[in-house]
């Protein structure tokens, strides 16, 4: 009794999530979403309470709260903050299309999660296909590879090990896929991949969380940005990054400062254009966001700041149409101008517009025949 009516959520969830992409799914990603049951990979989540960290244990789930279209907190750590989770499945399944798997493939999943993708991924690639799934917390491997098993899924390898460094036991791969954030493309990805072979990983600039597609071709790359507005729980592990810039905020009121009026409101444009944010990142590469809010003004919500790293020479209060500058204003107020006319001459183009090219030590991208440097892609070398 049970089969016919989880079905009909699978279904349900598939129409979702080409609802929410506008377009019908492959057949082979269709088939898996179908087939795998997510109610075996999530026996229990977490509900928090408002904007607190104080969560709710949702145990037993009904089929109706697994077969949203929406990502569900699974695991949370000594701070009261998530941890790991079931991704949202349209986020998922963008992915698994972009990534083009095929049956026979071998795929490299860095962050096992609940089990759930590499399920998924494994039944594209079944029957000669293998999946390995690696992830530095041994209790999501363990309980990733017994949901697998539960489900009768057996071309998955599950191990515990650093995302960042990949897994060459089982290299070369045919296609990587990565189910954290990371600050940089770490080199071993790229080395692990075979000739040929592609990797999309969600990389967290200093301005904008972009999904990149990367294809190994001889001693470079080529790469693509996907046209997914999301953003990972980071990669864990000591290769991480740092969370947050660093900048004593008491010192703001001691530093010099300028006002500059803009004709457009930036603070919006940052928020809602990764085509902006990453050509900002081409002209003002030291600059990184962050919101803040003097402890006297709770009533007032968090400002968007963007600071100089690492010396902190420049700090920008971003008010909508409006710029604050603390400290010293050039170059970055006239990297600011020059990028905003140059987003405009280009069309004012989305962030999956732009072609992305990789070297060992140069990554750029281009458009319109207009090539701009783009840093802090990928961890210092790409391919060697």
């Amino acid at each position: 009794m049970r089969q016919p009516k989880t079905a009909h959520y699978r279904q349900q969830l598939v129409e979702n999530i080409e609802t929410s992409l506008g377009h019908q799914l492959s057949p082979l990603v269709r088939d898996a979403f179908l087939t795998i049951p997510r109610e075996i990979f999530v026996n229990q989540y977490y509900r928090q309470r408002g904007n607190t960290l104080d969560w709710d244990v949702i145990l037993n789930p009904t089929l109706e709260e697994l077969y949203q279209d929406c990502y569900l907190v699974t695991r949370i750590n000594e701070r009261k903050i998530s941890s790991s989770s079931s991704s949202q499945p349209s986020i998922m399944a963008a992915q698994l299309e972009a990534l083009a798997l095929a049956p026979g493939q071998r795929v490299l999943e860095i962050g096992s999660g609940t089990g759930y993708n590499a399920g998924l991924m494994a039944h594209m690639v079944k029957p000669m296909g293998t999946v390995v799934s690696v992830d530095i917390a041994e209790d999501l491997v363990l309980r990733a590879a017994d949901r697998l098993r539960n489900a009768g899924i057996i071309n998955v390898q599950a191990f515990v090990a650093d995302g960042y460094e990949g897994y060459a036991p089982y290299a070369p791969y045919d296609r990587l896929l990565a189910t954290c954030s990371v600050p940089a493309i770490p080199p071993s990805w790229a080395q692990q991949l075979r000739e040929g072979g592609g990797l999309i990983a969600n990389v967290h600039l200093p301005l904008a969380s972009i999904f990149v597609y990367i294809e190994k071709v001889g001693d470079a790359g080529v790469g693509t940005f996907l046209p997914i507005r999301a953003s990972y729980m980071r990669l864990a592990g000591p290769n991480s990054g740092p969370l947050f810039p660093k900048f004593h905020w008491k010192e703001l009121s001691t530093l010099p400062k300028q006002t500059l009026q803009l004709e457009e409101d930036l603070e919006i444009l940052l928020k809602k254009s990764n085509g902006f944010a990453v050509l900002l990142h081409c002209f003002c590469p030291t600059l990184t966001k962050a919101y803040f809010r003097p402890s006297d003004q709770q009533e007032q919500p968090y400002a968007l700041y963007l600071i100089s790293q690492p010396q902190h020479e420049t700090i920008v209060c971003v008010q909508k149409d409006c710029l604050t500058f603390y400290g010293q204003a050039e170059p970055i107020r006239s990297g600011i101008q020059s990028c905003l006319q140059t987003y405009h001459d280009l069309g004012d183009p989305q962030v999956e517009e732009y072609a992305l090219s990789l070297h060992e030590m140069a990554m750029t991208i281009s458009l319109n025949g207009q090539e701009f440097s783009l840093p802090q892609l990928m961890d210092t070398h790409l391919l060697s």
